[in-house]
């Protein structure tokens, strides 16, 4: 529908002109809309219109185009519409203010967007899901692991020195040298029974965010030789588990990245609640990268920690440029202590 609009210093205006459109768009005849304008704002959902009498107000300040979308019911017709409103403002010699424009149905494409959003939100549930599920069962390997393995390879040591106990010293003596090296080799077990366990499922989660991150940043620091400052302000932040695994795993795979490919020196984290939020941040001194190059190495990973923030409805971003090292920041909604 074109028109031609009026502004009115006494009330909302008038059209002073409406195509033939005015009838499919709006329900309304040409005539109609011209002699009683205010059944155009009638229309309007109640709760849309403070938003086209603001956006009418900027247009006249400013003397830009007046832009606004929203809702209207048309009496007998089944369902609420979508519309656009569009439309090119001029000052009239009298001061008044003109705009020339045009109104369209935008239903169909707010239906698709609406069909697009729900999807994604199927998605983003999806992969939550599969996500819990996924951690579930870390936390039953890592249990089993702690548990039956670690218990098994503890009684093996028991028993095999229980038996050594029992042989004589000439025979003990002429196996030591084996016996030491089955030890060894036990005791490596265990160890990267326990470091596997723990990498599944840091223990440490038990006791809160800020101690499971303490624990795998000095555990990182000793196994990689690279330096990590932990900034937080707090002892202890509540947070439902599957956040704060989520933290975690964010925080985990940043810093796999750093060692992986970013031969850096020093790293830093930083966790800060507050105004609804939680931020966590991951920044390292190493090579940097591209973010717009498809092809880099570690793009799954900066993609799973993307789709774990989403899936909780936050965001993540990345800034990195080569040589100039890599920042990762994710924000998530929290409503803690």
């Amino acid at each position: 529908m074109l028109f031609k609009f009026v502004s009115d210093d006494k009330g909302f205006g008038h059209f002073s002109y409406a195509s033939d459109g005015a009838q499919k768009v709006l329900g309304l005849s040409p005539r109609a809309l011209c002699t009683q304008p205010q059944r155009f704002v009638d229309l309007v959902l109640e709760d849309e219109r403070p938003g086209l009498f603001s956006s009418m107000s900027d247009s006249v300040h400013s003397q830009l185009e007046w832009n606004w979308e929203g809702r209207i019911r048309v009496p007998g017709w089944s369902d609420i519409k979508w519309i656009n409103l569009r439309a090119t403002p001029r000052r009239l010699t009298d001061g008044r203010i003109v705009w020339d424009g045009l109104i369209q149905n935008i239903s169909l494409g707010k239906r698709r967007e609406a069909t697009i959003q729900t999807a994604r939100d199927q998605i983003a549930n999806l992969a939550a899901h599969q996500e819990r599920a996924r951690e579930d069962e870390r936390l039953r390997l890592a249990r089993e692991l702690h548990d039956d393995v670690g218990g098994n390879l503890a009684g093996i040591k028991m028993q095999l020195a229980m038996l050594l106990g029992h042989l004589p010293e000439a025979a003990r003596r002429a196996v030591k040298e084996d016996a030491d090296a089955l030890n060894q080799l036990v005791d490596r077990t265990i160890d990267s029974t326990r470091q596997i366990s723990a990498n599944l499922r840091p223990p440490t989660l038990e006791l809160g965010l800020v101690a499971a991150l303490e624990w795998f940043l000095e555990d990182y620091s000793h196994r990689t030789g690279i330096a990590v400052d932990f900034d937080c302000p707090s002892d202890d932040i509540e947070l439902a588990e599957h956040l704060s695994i989520a933290v975690f795993r964010v925080c985990q795979e940043a810093l796999n990245n750093v060692v992986k490919h970013a031969h850096a020196h020093h790293a830093q984290v930083s966790l800060h609640p507050g105004n609804g939020t939680l931020v966590l941040e991951v920044e390292d001194d190493g090579a940097g990268f591209d973010p717009a190059d498809p092809a880099r190495a570690d793009s799954f990973g900066l993609r799973g920690m993307q789709e774990r923030a989403t899936a909780l409805g936050g965001k993540l971003e990345v800034r990195s440029a080569p040589g100039a090292g890599t920042h990762v920041r994710m924000t998530l909604k929290h409503k803690g202590n």
